[in-house]
């Protein structure tokens, strides 16, 4: 079995991963998962990968950002990557697609990680705590960000 699931993979598979979506399609011979993101729990066992690549798939998404970083935080092992790409809040690519449920700023991921001062406030929102390894950082046209939260909990 791979080590990594990349979510929502579209036309855009990752090599050696698992690569989900939300039909199969024989035009995407490469997703050979297909499953409704919202609904809960995911078809993953706990612990299930190393890396979990979520590029433009949770704005997509009726669950919050919260359920689906926990369910990211469930099926991934202790010490895992979360690498997401998601809008930024202030583009028209934000609003543009209708399909958009939410809108990420680029301390929008902060509230998962204990050592920011969002994540020290705001430690209620989850128990499933996480460490910003790559801080978020807008592409060059300021339409997206992407960024890595590293996995905290201890195996078991």
């Amino acid at each position: 079995m791979t080590d990594i699931l990349n979510l929502g993979a579209g036309n855009k598979p990752v090599e050696n991963a698992i690569n989900h979506d939300l039909r199969l399609d024989p035009a995407r011979p490469w997703v050979t998962v297909a499953w409704d993101l919202n609904d809960l729990p995911w078809p993953w066992e706990d612990n299930s990968f190393d890396l979990i690549v979520a590029c433009a798939v949770l704005e997509h998404l009726r669950i919050n950002l919260l359920e689906s970083v926990a369910e990211c935080w469930r099926i991934l092992r202790p010490g895992g990557i979360l690498h997401v790409k998601l809008p930024y809040w202030n583009s028209d690519t934000s609003f543009i697609d209708p399909t958009h449920y939410w809108r990420f700023s680029l301390r929008t991921l902060d509230v998962f990680d204990p050592d920011t001062s969002y994540g020290h406030k705001y430690t209620f929102y989850t128990p499933y705590k996480w460490q910003i390894i790559q801080p978020a950082r807008l592409n060059d046209a300021k339409t997206s960000f992407s960024a890595k939260l590293q996995v905290r909990k201890e195996a078991g």
